[in-house]
């Protein structure tokens, strides 16, 4: 049987679509930034990309163990991408950031 995973501190959860070209350079970012401060997971949450994200996730995952991956068959928008995320996260505490680094401002 295998050994359940410590719960980590942080959950970063990061809905995208089509970010394949922005997945590593942010996942390199998140671990910088949060390496040695806290035991955390990045949860991303693929919304239904047509671009390989997912693809890249999973080969990210080697040198990565930290990051996880959830996916959507099809685009159920980024609301629903980040409850996905929210439902999937193991850590009390978790935050979200957009895969592109920045949210659209919505008037």
């Amino acid at each position: 049987m295998a050994e359940a995973l410590p719960r980590p501190d942080l959950s970063v959860v990061v809905p995208v679509m089509n970010e394949a070209e922005n997945i590593a350079p942010l996942v390199r970012e998140i671990v910088s930034a949060l390496l040695g401060h806290a035991t955390f997971e990045i949860v991303y949450v693929d919304d239904g990309s047509t671009d390989g994200s997912f693809e890249r996730l999973r080969a990210l995952r080697a040198e990565f163990p930290m990051l996880r991956a959830q996916r959507h068959a099809r685009r159920r928008g980024q609301s629903a991408a980040v409850l996905t995320g929210v439902k999937a996260a193991r850590a009390a505490v978790i935050a979200t950031l957009d895969g592109d680094g920045q949210n659209e401002d919505r008037k």
